[in-house]
């Protein structure tokens, strides 16, 4: 079989820059869409999907595509919605993929067109990187020779497999029962080879392997099942060996406000990181996310390393989930860095960063008594800065400019807001008497710290689309 498209990171700069360019001069538009498109689309949604025919192959095969409209996106000044695809699936990707459902809207907010958009090619960096381009570039007639494109309606029946150079591809089964995956530490019970296969004027030119679904007693198909069996196939994944995200999403989590703000910290630098750190299929450890109580009542949220072969399990308060949205944004930040020094700590191979963390860590212990104070000592020393950093990022898509209109006035941000905004909100939760960072400001530097952690309570609690 061929490998996928070979090509440089050169070569993908200099195309971004040529389809910016180019949809400038295509598709110029003005921001006129007063209305929030979400609705809209679910309404065409829930509108169209039945009048589709839900028995096409890939669909029996594959399981259902279902949006998950908690982490849709809008762009171009509102006239696209980009929604993730999920399915319940046990799957791996060879290159890099993305699947996503799309919506195009005019000037009035009403939708032109919907369907499922899939890509191949690169790596999943790239894709995620450059996704809404991509999309626009698609939607425009833009096209790369170095990517594959598939437009299908809701139930994946192909309506445009057309490619940059006349090629048109279709996505096919190879043979029953075969696989490229190790069925027994992936738990199958039926696996199916996928590849994309390439035509000119009718005849099949090639094909190149895409990824292996495999079905499983354990994958409940479910919108609601509980994601531990390791079977929610998020529409990303590919690079090499393949990555699918292995941070489980208990029922308690998914679709609310908490896992909107997670998706887009997703997007930022830094959080990103963080949560790569327990991706692809060589990981040791899964992290598990919900909302239920927590041991002590006024704590924000808490972090549990339950042993090996256990996920790392995170739970938001439930009393205190109602907070601001970049509260909680700091929140889910700071369980996860807990999250990942139980990771760095217990993981069997370790890499050269865990090793120098773990050398680290171990004078902390014999300085600190129990795992929260050594963690927030350590956070103190080393993460409050990178935590400011990832909150000013988020912040934007958190409400940022209506809190910088609330807050300014002379007692306020007049001039807008500082870093030491971002950097004290970082300390919520690193507090206390324990805490050696904490213990060596002074009584001046702790008032500010804490004038500014009461400030943020004023943002909006809300997580809205970009």
């Amino acid at each position: 079989m061929h490998r996928f498209f070979k090509s440089n990171w050169l070569t993908g700069l200099v195309l971004i820059s040529l389809w910016s360019c180019s949809l400038e001069d295509v598709a110029p538009h003005k921001q006129v869409v007063v209305v929030d498109p979400l609705p809209l689309a679910k309404e065409y949604y829930e509108a169209e999907k039945p009048i589709q025919v839900n028995s096409y192959f890939r669909i029996q095969a594959e399981h259902e595509v279902f949006p998950f409209w908690a982490g849709a996106r809008s762009h171009a000044d509102g006239r696209i919605l980009i929604v993730p695809a999920h399915r319940k699936l046990q799957v791996r990707y060879e290159a890099g993929y993305l699947r996503r459902f799309v919506f195009e809207l005019d000037a009035s907010g009403q939708v032109l067109r919907g369907g499922m958009l899939e890509l191949a090619g690169k790596d999943s960096q790239f894709l995620l990187q450059n996704e809404a381009l991509l999309v626009e570039g698609f939607l425009a007639g833009v096209k790369s020779k170095e990517l594959t494109y598939l437009w299908s309606d809701f139930v994946a029946r192909p309506l445009d497999g057309t490619q940059a150079d006349g090629r048109v591809v279709a996505l096919q089964r190879e043979g029953e029962g075969k696989s490229r995956l190790d069925s027994e530490a992936l738990r199958t019970e039926f696996c199916i080879d996928w590849y994309w296969v390439y035509s000119f004027n009718g005849v099949v030119v090639f094909e190149v392997y895409s990824h292996t679904t495999c079905g499983s007693a354990s994958c409940d198909s479910a919108r609601t099942a509980n994601a531990q069996d390791a079977c929610l196939d998020d529409g990303t994944g590919g690079g090499g060996g393949g990555e699918k995200f292995q941070i489980i999403k208990d029922p308690s989590f998914k679709e609310t406000t908490a896992d909107c703000i997670y998706e887009k910290l997703l997007s930022i630098n830094g959080f990103k990181d963080l949560a790569s750190k327990f991706k692809g299929l060589g990981t040791e450890f899964d992290v598990l996310l919900k909302i239920g109580p927590t041991l002590k009542p006024t704590s924000n949220g808490q972090t549990s390393y339950k042993g090996p072969n256990q996920p790392i399990e995170i739970t938001f308060n439930q009393d205190r989930i109602n907070r601001s949205a970049l509260e909680v944004a700091r929140t889910i930040v700071h369980e996860m860095i807990h999250a990942e020094m139980f990771r760095a700590l217990n993981t069997q191979g370790l890499a050269d960063s865990d090793l120098s963390f773990k050398e680290t860590f171990e004078e902390y212990t014999r300085q600190f008594f129990g795992d929260e104070d050594i963690h927030h000592s350590y956070m103190a020393d080393y993460w409050v800065d990178k935590m400011a950093d990832m909150l000013e990022l988020i912040h934007p898509q958190l409400g940022k400019s209506s809190f910088e209109d609330h807050m300014n006035y002379s007692g306020g941000y007049p001039n807008g807001i500082p870093k030491d905004f971002y950097k004290a909100i970082a300390w919520e939760g690193l507090m206390d008497e324990d805490v050696r960072g904490w213990v060596n400001k002074d009584a001046i530097e702790k008032i500010e710290i804490i004038k500014h952690i009461n400030n943020a309570i004023m943002g909006t609690k809300l997580c809205q689309i970009n």
